[in-house]
């Protein structure tokens, strides 16, 4: 009985090789199949970083105006 267990102890390990090597495969795989759209992907966030940074100075300069006109609005009301 023993003798057919050890028989048969290196189908796991056959398994766990096979579906190891069919991983990887499928990984490296999927990465090249995702090169285009990871490229597009950094294209789109680099236009995204600038409209972001075009819009945060117009806040910034809104809350600049106000801030001012509330100082100055500040300083009418004691006189």
């Amino acid at each position: 009985m023993k003798q057919a267990i050890q028989k048969f102890r290196s189908v796991p390990s056959f398994r766990r090789s096979v579906v190891g090597i069919t991983g990887a495969v499928v990984a490296l795989a999927g990465t090249a199949a995702f090169a285009d759209a990871v490229t597009d992907a950094q294209a789109a966030l680099a236009v995204a970083q600038t409209g972001g940074e075009s819009v945060g100075g117009s806040v910034v300069a809104v809350v600049c105006a106000l801030a001012v006109v509330g100082v100055i609005i500040a300083l009418v009301r004691k006189v």
